[in-house]
């Protein structure tokens, strides 16, 4: 590691300049190093690739990449939150691999194995801000997917210098006689090759020195299939991935826990510090909110709850009737969630000792969760009638996860409970074993 180490005083009493540590890299990482090279390339050849191989690339990176991760933080203990994560991966992998998925886009089940991937990297580390998944998602992600990789993105770099430099010094300490073994076996091997070339030019250049040396010229003839100038560019790309790639791995074994947990005090103490609302603003503005809502049920109750009739409201077909609002009612929830968050984190007083703003708090899950169930009516409603497609489902699991939030944080609000964790565990969950469709 890098750090500054100042000497000790002298008994004289002077002071010795600090001393600047050299930069050194243990086994395992300089394994891991040389490792991601081959692992980044048979990346990008995953990416490339159009035939059936590309399942023996998917499979050999996403494989080698757990292993070394798990190699590389062997030491650091395994929290019940990184099998979680694990877990979820390892049921996408087999979903690409089977190439199911199919309530999501084309590649969109590699999107989610790759954020899992790399969120189990943070879990397995120990570099969660808060030791944990939280509310500092939006900080861990920006730690995770930029500012960890591209601080070490050099890293890769510095090691294997370190490991060559270590090298060439232990070379010089080395025996003549060894020196000597190496060197010859260099040579003769340069000295080879020129005999092989010299022997191709003049079976080119005499036709019968060529029939008498053609058994012999077989057994060091190759047919290369390889496109040079494929190869190479296939290389460059994969150098900046694997750079990437361990400045992750190889970053968040060298974070500092305890100053990660610093930061995240740091945030919470930033956070404390925005409550400046009295709780008398925050009253009249949620009941707004819970009367504009009370509101709609009443003057649209009709058409709203036309779906559990079995029939839609009159006047609309089917599907006029489940697509219209659907996405919009989804978004009020979403918008619900946002003001649940403004309130809690910016009133004077918590709103667990506000009876008042408490109740107003559930009123407004209360709603919200009649919402989902109005927009999962809509949606059964037209599955029942037209049938049953991924896109349908993909549908019913955003409001699953969204209605299971409202009673999450109900919750959280009546037990003072950190929820949150379980919401992101519900969503994670769900969504790996929807992609197996």
């Amino acid at each position: 590691m890098e750090n500054l180490q100042p000497e000790a005083m002298p008994a004289s009493g002077g002071v010795v300049a600090p001393k600047i540590s050299t930069f050194t890299a243990s086994k395992r990482e300089t394994i891991a190093a040389f490792a991601i090279y081959a692992l980044a390339y048979v990346y990008i050849l995953f990416f490339v690739s159009w035939d059936s191989a590309w399942r023996v690339y998917f499979a050999g990176f996403t494989l080698g990449f757990f292993a070394l991760a798990e190699y590389l933080h062997r030491d650091i203990p395994r929290s019940r939150e990184s099998w979680v994560w694990l877990g979820c991966a390892a049921v996408i992998f087999c979903a690409v691999l089977l190439e199911r998925g199919n309530a999501w886009d084309e590649g969109q089940p590699s999107v989610f194995l790759h954020i899992f991937a790399v969120w189990w990297v943070l879990s397995r580390s120990d570099t969660l801000l808060e030791g944990e998944s939280g509310h500092l998602l939006p900080l861990d992600a920006l730690n995770a997917f930029f500012l960890f990789p591209f601080r070490h993105f050099f890293l890769r770099l510095r090691t294997v210098g370190f490991t060559l430099s270590r090298l060439r010094g232990e070379q010089k300490h080395a025996k003549p006689e060894a020196e000597t073994v190496v060197w010859s076996a260099v040579m003769s091997a340069a000295a080879l090759g020129l005999l092989v070339l010299a022997a191709n030019l003049l079976i080119s250049a005499d036709s019968g020195f060529a029939e008498l040396l053609d058994g012999v010229v077989e057994l060091f003839r190759f047919e290369w299939d390889i496109d040079i100038s494929e190869f190479l560019a296939r290389l460059l790309l994969s150098l900046p991935v694997g750079a990437y790639l361990y400045g992750l791995l190889g970053g968040t074994l060298r974070e500092d826990k305890a100053a990660l947990r610093k930061r995240s005090a740091a945030v919470a103490e930033q956070m404390e510090a925005l409550r400046g609302v009295p709780e008398r603003v925050w009253l009249v503005l949620m009941a707004l909110f819970c009367a504009l809502y009370a509101l709609f049920f009443a003057v649209q109750g009709q058409y709203l709850f036309g779906a559990f009739s079995g029939a839609p409201a009159e006047g609309f077909s089917v599907a006029e009737y489940a697509r219209q609002g659907f996405f919009e009612l989804c978004k009020v929830m979403a918008v619900n969630f946002a003001l649940l968050w403004l309130v809690t984190r910016s009133s004077k007083t918590d709103v667990r000792q506000q009876k008042a703003a408490q109740a107003l708090c559930l009123v407004l899950l209360a709603e919200s969760l009649l919402l989902a169930v109005i927009a999962f009516s809509k949606l059964f409603l037209y599955i029942g009638i037209y049938g049953f497609t991924p896109k349908r489902l993909q549908s019913t699991w955003s409001v699953c996860v969204l209605a299971f939030g409202c009673i999450c944080a109900a919750w959280s609000l009546v037990q003072s409970k950190k929820t949150f964790r379980i919401w992101m565990y519900f969503g994670a969950v769900t969504l790996s074993l929807l992609c197996l469709y």
